[in-house]
């Protein structure tokens, strides 16, 4: 496990194991347990894999930059990327019994990001760099 706090890497769904690899190491030496450990793994890669389909159109020229900090018992996976931004506050849940019965597949990561973790922040800055923050907290185990 790399002992620094972020990792960078090409868009690319060929890269997400190592990035589920990193966050399970940060989360566990944050003092997670196993189901909250898992929670933030998937959100996590709900929202790398939204990011390279929607933001890079699957481009792997580009790259995203994960920070992870842990602070005041406060766990941040910080997701740095360019493209066209995404604000999942802005999402609505679906109807599930709509979508069951509709035969739906796909577009539950935000709902599954909403669920799991505590807090969803979007920054988009003039450098055209979005910042996608999710925040899961160690005492809502």
């Amino acid at each position: 496990m790399s002992s620094s706090n972020k990792i960078l890497f090409a868009s690319s769904t060929k890269n997400l194991a190592l990035l589920r690899d990193f966050i399970e190491g940060k989360a566990s030496d944050s003092g997670f347990d196993e189901s909250s450990i898992n929670q933030i793994v998937l959100s996590v890669d709900e929202a790398c894999t939204n990011i390279i389909k929607h933001a890079h159109k699957y481009n792997e020229k580009e790259k995203i930059e994960v920070e992870i900090k842990f602070e005041n018992g406060q766990f941040k996976i910080i997701m740095k990327y360019k493209g066209t931004g995404f604000d999942p506050n802005n999402i609505h849940n679906p109807n599930m019994e709509d979508y069951f019965n509709k035969f739906k597949v796909g577009g539950l990561g935000v709902p599954i990001m909403k669920r799991f973790m505590n807090k969803i922040e979007y920054v988009h800055n003039n450098s055209e760099d979005n910042y996608l923050t999710l925040i899961k907290s160690l005492h809502s185990q």
